[in-house]
Protein backbone atom coordinates (compact mmCIF):
# COMPACT_ATOMS: atom_id res chain seq x y z
CA UNK A 1 0.00 0.00 0.00
CA UNK A 2 1.35 3.24 -0.82
CA UNK A 3 2.31 6.35 1.79
CA UNK A 4 -0.68 8.47 1.63
CA UNK A 5 -3.46 5.33 2.12
CA UNK A 6 -1.14 3.87 5.10
CA UNK A 7 -1.03 6.90 7.12
CA UNK A 8 -4.89 7.52 5.82
CA UNK A 9 -5.78 4.06 7.59
CA UNK A 10 -4.01 5.26 10.93
CA UNK A 11 -5.37 8.92 10.86
CA UNK A 12 -8.60 6.55 10.14
CA UNK A 13 -8.22 4.83 13.20
CA UNK A 14 -7.33 8.04 15.43
CA UNK A 15 -10.78 9.64 14.09
CA UNK A 16 -12.77 6.96 13.83
CA UNK A 17 -12.49 4.76 17.28
CA UNK A 18 -15.70 2.97 17.35
CA UNK A 19 -13.70 0.58 14.58
CA UNK A 20 -10.22 0.76 16.72
CA UNK A 21 -9.48 -0.22 19.90
CA UNK A 22 -8.49 2.91 22.20
CA UNK A 23 -5.39 1.01 24.19
CA UNK A 24 -4.95 -0.83 27.74
CA UNK A 25 -7.76 -0.12 30.20
CA UNK A 26 -7.57 3.32 31.78
CA UNK A 27 -4.74 4.73 29.02
CA UNK A 28 -5.98 7.95 27.15
CA UNK A 29 -4.58 8.58 24.27
CA UNK A 30 -4.61 11.68 22.31
CA UNK A 31 -4.06 12.73 18.88
CA UNK A 32 -4.63 15.58 16.75
CA UNK A 33 -4.44 18.00 13.47
CA UNK A 34 -3.63 21.30 12.36
CA UNK A 35 -4.75 22.81 8.64
CA UNK A 36 -3.40 25.77 7.93
CA UNK A 37 -5.27 27.71 4.88
CA UNK A 38 -5.40 30.41 2.64
CA UNK A 39 -8.64 31.01 0.05
CA UNK A 40 -9.49 33.56 -1.72
CA UNK A 41 -11.95 34.28 -4.92
CA UNK A 42 -11.56 36.06 -8.29
CA UNK A 43 -14.37 37.41 -9.71
CA UNK A 44 -16.58 37.53 -6.86
CA UNK A 45 -16.79 41.49 -6.86
CA UNK A 46 -16.56 43.69 -3.20
CA UNK A 47 -18.80 42.52 -0.60
CA UNK A 48 -19.54 39.08 -2.05
CA UNK A 49 -18.45 35.93 0.09
CA UNK A 50 -18.43 32.46 -0.54
CA UNK A 51 -18.73 29.74 1.95
CA UNK A 52 -17.19 29.54 5.12
CA UNK A 53 -16.13 34.09 4.37
CA UNK A 54 -13.82 33.65 1.48
CA UNK A 55 -14.24 36.69 -0.80
CA UNK A 56 -11.67 38.36 -3.35
CA UNK A 57 -9.86 40.01 -0.21
CA UNK A 58 -8.91 36.17 0.90
CA UNK A 59 -8.98 34.51 4.34
CA UNK A 60 -7.46 32.28 6.60
CA UNK A 61 -10.72 31.41 8.28
CA UNK A 62 -10.27 27.68 6.76
CA UNK A 63 -7.39 27.32 9.35
CA UNK A 64 -8.26 24.71 12.18
CA UNK A 65 -6.57 22.97 15.41
CA UNK A 66 -8.36 19.68 16.01
CA UNK A 67 -7.51 16.83 19.62
CA UNK A 68 -9.06 13.86 19.39
CA UNK A 69 -8.71 11.45 23.26
CA UNK A 70 -9.86 7.92 23.52
CA UNK A 71 -9.77 5.19 26.03
CA UNK A 72 -10.91 2.10 26.66
CA UNK A 73 -13.02 2.60 30.12
CA UNK A 74 -13.10 -1.69 30.37
CA UNK A 75 -13.30 -4.91 29.15
CA UNK A 76 -16.93 -3.41 27.08
CA UNK A 77 -17.01 0.15 27.11
CA UNK A 78 -14.87 3.19 25.08
CA UNK A 79 -15.07 6.78 24.68
CA UNK A 80 -14.25 9.07 22.49
CA UNK A 81 -14.47 12.74 22.40
CA UNK A 82 -13.17 15.71 19.61
CA UNK A 83 -12.30 19.65 20.14
CA UNK A 84 -11.69 21.28 17.79
CA UNK A 85 -11.16 25.53 17.22
CA UNK A 86 -11.91 26.97 13.53
CA UNK A 87 -10.99 30.13 12.22
CA UNK A 88 -14.27 31.01 10.70
CA UNK A 89 -15.65 30.44 14.53
CA UNK A 90 -13.12 32.79 15.86
CA UNK A 91 -10.86 29.76 17.29
CA UNK A 92 -13.68 29.22 19.66
CA UNK A 93 -12.76 25.84 21.23
CA UNK A 94 -15.86 23.73 20.61
CA UNK A 95 -17.02 20.20 20.63
CA UNK A 96 -17.39 18.28 17.44
CA UNK A 97 -18.77 14.71 19.21
CA UNK A 98 -18.36 12.82 22.49
CA UNK A 99 -19.58 9.47 22.97
CA UNK A 100 -19.22 6.08 24.79
CA UNK A 101 -18.97 2.97 22.31
CA UNK A 102 -20.31 -0.80 24.36
CA UNK A 103 -18.90 -3.64 22.47
CA UNK A 104 -21.48 -6.58 22.97
CA UNK A 105 -19.75 -8.90 20.87
CA UNK A 106 -17.45 -8.82 17.92
CA UNK A 107 -20.37 -7.96 15.15
CA UNK A 108 -22.20 -5.63 17.33
CA UNK A 109 -21.25 -2.31 18.77
CA UNK A 110 -23.89 0.19 20.17
CA UNK A 111 -22.87 3.93 20.08
CA UNK A 112 -24.38 6.61 22.81
CA UNK A 113 -23.78 10.14 22.83
CA UNK A 114 -23.30 13.06 20.29
CA UNK A 115 -21.91 10.83 17.47
CA UNK A 116 -20.09 11.38 14.50
CA UNK A 117 -22.52 11.54 11.57
CA UNK A 118 -22.20 8.35 9.56
CA UNK A 119 -23.47 9.62 5.81
CA UNK A 120 -20.84 10.38 3.11
CA UNK A 121 -17.33 8.49 2.30
CA UNK A 122 -15.42 11.27 4.62
CA UNK A 123 -17.88 12.91 6.49
CA UNK A 124 -17.02 11.01 9.87
CA UNK A 125 -13.02 12.58 9.56
CA UNK A 126 -14.02 15.67 7.55
CA UNK A 127 -12.25 17.80 10.00
CA UNK A 128 -8.89 15.95 9.46
CA UNK A 129 -7.88 17.56 5.87
CA UNK A 130 -4.85 15.48 5.87
CA UNK A 131 -7.03 12.03 5.06
CA UNK A 132 -8.42 13.71 1.59
CA UNK A 133 -6.82 15.22 -1.30
CA UNK A 134 -8.58 18.47 -1.39
CA UNK A 135 -8.63 21.39 0.82
CA UNK A 136 -12.25 21.47 0.80
CA UNK A 137 -14.06 18.33 0.47
CA UNK A 138 -16.40 18.58 -2.77
CA UNK A 139 -19.19 21.44 -1.14
CA UNK A 140 -21.90 20.21 -3.79
CA UNK A 141 -21.96 17.19 -1.37
CA UNK A 142 -20.26 18.28 2.02
CA UNK A 143 -21.18 21.69 2.81
CA UNK A 144 -23.11 22.25 5.88
CA UNK A 145 -24.60 26.17 5.19
CA UNK A 146 -28.17 26.88 5.93
CA UNK A 147 -28.54 26.93 1.88
CA UNK A 148 -26.36 23.85 0.87
CA UNK A 149 -26.93 20.81 -0.14
CA UNK A 150 -28.05 19.89 3.62
CA UNK A 151 -26.52 15.98 3.19
CA UNK A 152 -24.30 15.77 5.97
CA UNK A 153 -23.68 17.37 9.35
CA UNK A 154 -20.22 16.79 11.90
CA UNK A 155 -22.76 14.97 14.04
CA UNK A 156 -25.76 13.97 15.94
CA UNK A 157 -27.39 13.55 19.48
CA UNK A 158 -28.73 9.82 20.16
CA UNK A 159 -27.90 6.27 19.62
CA UNK A 160 -26.35 3.97 16.97
CA UNK A 161 -26.12 0.90 16.83
CA UNK A 162 -23.12 -0.44 14.89
CA UNK A 163 -23.45 -4.39 13.12
CA UNK A 164 -20.00 -5.54 11.15
CA UNK A 165 -18.91 -8.36 9.40
CA UNK A 166 -15.13 -9.52 8.33
CA UNK A 167 -13.76 -11.27 5.70
CA UNK A 168 -10.13 -12.17 4.70
CA UNK A 169 -10.06 -9.18 3.31
CA UNK A 170 -13.35 -7.28 3.90
CA UNK A 171 -15.59 -5.75 6.38
CA UNK A 172 -19.27 -5.14 5.62
CA UNK A 173 -20.68 -2.94 8.57
CA UNK A 174 -24.20 -1.86 9.03
CA UNK A 175 -24.87 1.88 11.08
CA UNK A 176 -28.62 2.19 12.34
CA UNK A 177 -28.94 5.75 14.01
CA UNK A 178 -31.44 7.97 15.79
CA UNK A 179 -31.77 10.78 17.53
CA UNK A 180 -31.61 14.97 17.20
CA UNK A 181 -29.97 16.42 14.42
CA UNK A 182 -28.66 20.37 14.92
CA UNK A 183 -29.04 22.62 11.61
CA UNK A 184 -27.97 26.16 11.61
CA UNK A 185 -31.16 27.66 11.96
CA UNK A 186 -32.70 24.60 14.12
CA UNK A 187 -32.79 21.01 14.29
CA UNK A 188 -34.43 17.87 12.76
CA UNK A 189 -35.74 16.04 15.60
CA UNK A 190 -37.26 11.91 15.23
CA UNK A 191 -34.00 11.38 12.89
CA UNK A 192 -33.49 7.85 11.62
CA UNK A 193 -31.31 6.62 9.30
CA UNK A 194 -29.21 3.32 8.11
CA UNK A 195 -25.63 3.35 6.11
CA UNK A 196 -24.46 0.35 5.04
CA UNK A 197 -20.54 0.18 4.19
CA UNK A 198 -18.18 -2.34 2.41
CA UNK A 199 -14.19 -2.25 2.31
CA UNK A 200 -12.67 -4.50 0.35
CA UNK A 201 -8.45 -4.26 1.20
CA UNK A 202 -8.65 -0.92 1.66
CA UNK A 203 -8.79 -0.55 -2.32
CA UNK A 204 -12.51 -0.35 -2.88
CA UNK A 205 -15.16 1.65 -0.31
CA UNK A 206 -18.78 1.58 -1.00
CA UNK A 207 -21.46 3.10 0.95
CA UNK A 208 -25.76 3.38 0.46
CA UNK A 209 -27.23 5.79 3.18
CA UNK A 210 -30.78 7.20 3.96
CA UNK A 211 -31.65 9.13 6.67
CA UNK A 212 -34.94 10.73 7.72
CA UNK A 213 -36.48 13.71 10.09
CA UNK A 214 -39.08 16.61 11.03
CA UNK A 215 -37.84 19.92 10.85
CA UNK A 216 -37.95 22.34 13.59
CA UNK A 217 -37.46 25.92 11.52
CA UNK A 218 -36.85 29.13 13.56
CA UNK A 219 -37.97 32.13 12.30
CA UNK A 220 -35.89 33.33 9.31
CA UNK A 221 -35.64 32.17 5.47
CA UNK A 222 -36.55 28.26 5.66
CA UNK A 223 -39.41 28.82 8.16
CA UNK A 224 -41.64 27.52 5.56
CA UNK A 225 -40.19 24.17 6.25
CA UNK A 226 -41.04 24.21 9.96
CA UNK A 227 -43.03 20.67 10.61
CA UNK A 228 -41.89 19.41 7.09
CA UNK A 229 -40.06 15.92 6.79
CA UNK A 230 -36.61 16.00 5.60
CA UNK A 231 -35.34 13.14 3.69
CA UNK A 232 -31.88 11.95 1.94
CA UNK A 233 -30.39 9.43 -0.13
CA UNK A 234 -26.93 8.87 -0.68
CA UNK A 235 -24.04 6.17 -2.82
CA UNK A 236 -20.39 6.11 -2.85
CA UNK A 237 -18.26 4.53 -4.47
CA UNK A 238 -14.03 5.01 -3.72
CA UNK A 239 -11.04 3.22 -5.20
CA UNK A 240 -7.46 3.44 -4.07
CA UNK A 241 -5.16 1.33 -6.76
CA UNK A 242 -1.97 2.85 -5.33
CA UNK A 243 -1.30 5.22 -8.34
CA UNK A 244 -5.09 6.02 -9.59
CA UNK A 245 -7.32 7.29 -7.36
CA UNK A 246 -11.30 7.87 -7.60
CA UNK A 247 -14.25 8.76 -5.80
CA UNK A 248 -17.90 9.44 -6.57
CA UNK A 249 -21.07 10.50 -4.39
CA UNK A 250 -24.45 10.93 -5.50
CA UNK A 251 -27.73 11.96 -3.84
CA UNK A 252 -30.94 13.30 -3.38
CA UNK A 253 -32.89 15.63 -0.99
CA UNK A 254 -36.65 16.57 -0.39
CA UNK A 255 -37.16 19.26 2.18
CA UNK A 256 -40.91 19.24 2.39
CA UNK A 257 -41.08 21.84 0.16
CA UNK A 258 -41.38 21.49 -3.45
CA UNK A 259 -38.99 24.46 -4.50
CA UNK A 260 -36.07 23.21 -1.97
CA UNK A 261 -35.99 19.19 -3.53
CA UNK A 262 -32.54 18.41 -4.45
CA UNK A 263 -29.97 16.51 -6.56
CA UNK A 264 -25.95 16.70 -5.88
CA UNK A 265 -22.87 15.26 -6.52
CA UNK A 266 -18.80 15.15 -7.31
CA UNK A 267 -16.68 13.07 -9.07
CA UNK A 268 -12.71 12.91 -8.99
CA UNK A 269 -9.73 11.43 -10.14
CA UNK A 270 -6.47 11.74 -9.41
CA UNK A 271 -2.40 9.82 -10.08
CA UNK A 272 0.12 9.98 -7.83
CA UNK A 273 3.12 10.17 -9.29
CA UNK A 274 5.72 10.13 -6.04
CA UNK A 275 5.08 12.04 -3.35
CA UNK A 276 2.81 14.16 -6.15
CA UNK A 277 -0.91 13.62 -6.55
CA UNK A 278 -2.58 15.90 -9.75
CA UNK A 279 -6.72 15.34 -9.29
CA UNK A 280 -9.59 17.03 -10.74
CA UNK A 281 -12.80 16.92 -9.69
CA UNK A 282 -16.51 17.81 -11.07
CA UNK A 283 -19.07 18.74 -8.88
CA UNK A 284 -22.86 19.54 -8.69
CA UNK A 285 -25.39 20.73 -6.77
CA UNK A 286 -29.09 21.53 -8.64
CA UNK A 287 -32.07 22.58 -6.28
CA UNK A 288 -35.67 23.41 -8.07
CA UNK A 289 -36.21 26.44 -7.15
CA UNK A 290 -33.29 27.43 -9.34
CA UNK A 291 -30.21 28.16 -7.29
CA UNK A 292 -26.96 25.65 -6.61
CA UNK A 293 -24.03 25.18 -8.77
CA UNK A 294 -21.54 23.22 -10.63
CA UNK A 295 -18.05 23.41 -10.23
CA UNK A 296 -14.63 22.24 -11.05
CA UNK A 297 -11.58 21.93 -9.00
CA UNK A 298 -8.15 21.11 -10.24
CA UNK A 299 -5.93 20.13 -7.69
CA UNK A 300 -2.08 18.96 -6.56
CA UNK A 301 -1.23 17.38 -3.35
CA UNK A 302 2.47 16.96 -2.29
CA UNK A 303 3.64 14.45 0.83
CA UNK A 304 6.34 16.65 2.61
CA UNK A 305 6.97 14.28 5.00
CA UNK A 306 5.37 11.09 6.48
CA UNK A 307 2.21 13.05 8.39
CA UNK A 308 1.74 16.51 6.73
CA UNK A 309 1.12 17.23 3.03
CA UNK A 310 0.67 20.54 1.13
CA UNK A 311 -2.16 21.32 -1.14
CA UNK A 312 -2.92 23.79 -3.88
CA UNK A 313 -6.55 23.69 -5.40
CA UNK A 314 -7.88 26.08 -8.45
CA UNK A 315 -11.74 26.18 -8.34
CA UNK A 316 -14.15 27.52 -11.22
CA UNK A 317 -17.62 28.01 -9.81
CA UNK A 318 -20.61 28.90 -12.21
CA UNK A 319 -23.59 30.19 -9.66
CA UNK A 320 -27.12 28.64 -9.74
CA UNK A 321 -28.62 31.45 -10.95
CA UNK A 322 -27.45 30.48 -14.53
CA UNK A 323 -29.46 27.73 -14.65
CA UNK A 324 -32.82 29.73 -13.98
CA UNK A 325 -32.59 32.33 -16.63
CA UNK A 326 -31.02 34.39 -14.60
CA UNK A 327 -33.89 34.42 -12.33
CA UNK A 328 -32.47 36.89 -9.54
CA UNK A 329 -34.70 35.32 -6.88
CA UNK A 330 -33.36 32.52 -6.99
CA UNK A 331 -30.24 32.36 -5.53
CA UNK A 332 -26.03 32.32 -5.82
CA UNK A 333 -25.14 28.80 -5.21
CA UNK A 334 -22.72 29.22 -1.91
CA UNK A 335 -22.20 32.86 -2.86
CA UNK A 336 -23.88 35.73 -0.18
CA UNK A 337 -25.19 37.52 -3.30
CA UNK A 338 -24.95 37.32 -7.17
CA UNK A 339 -21.19 37.62 -7.98
CA UNK A 340 -19.60 40.19 -10.83
CA UNK A 341 -18.71 37.18 -13.22
CA UNK A 342 -21.01 34.38 -14.59
CA UNK A 343 -18.16 31.93 -12.89
CA UNK A 344 -15.70 33.34 -10.22
CA UNK A 345 -12.40 31.42 -9.47
CA UNK A 346 -11.60 30.30 -6.18
CA UNK A 347 -8.17 29.47 -4.94
CA UNK A 348 -6.16 28.17 -2.19
CA UNK A 349 -3.14 26.83 -0.51
CA UNK A 350 -3.26 24.47 2.51
CA UNK A 351 -0.41 22.73 4.85
CA UNK A 352 -2.42 19.59 6.31
CA UNK A 353 -0.91 17.53 9.87
CA UNK A 354 -1.78 15.37 12.12
CA UNK A 355 0.27 14.27 15.03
Amino acid sequence: MNKLGQFCIATLCMAAPFTATAGEIGEIQWHGFLTGAYMATSGAGEDVHYAGDVSDNGTTKDTRLGLTVTTQVDEKWRFAAQMKAKGVDDFQMEMDWAYATYDYSDGFAVNVGEIKYPVGLYNEYIEVGYTYPWIRAPETFYNQDIFGPNLTRISYSGVGLEFSSLGDESETNLNIFGGLLDVGDGHVNQLIGAKLGFNWADILRLQLSAATGLMEIEAGPRAAMNGERHTSYAAGIGLDMESFVFSTEISAATMGVDVMDSTSGYVMMGYRFGDFMPHVTYGHWDVKGGWGQKDITLGLRTELTSNTALKIDVKQVTPGDKYNNNDVSAGYGLFNAKPEEDKVLIYGVALELVF
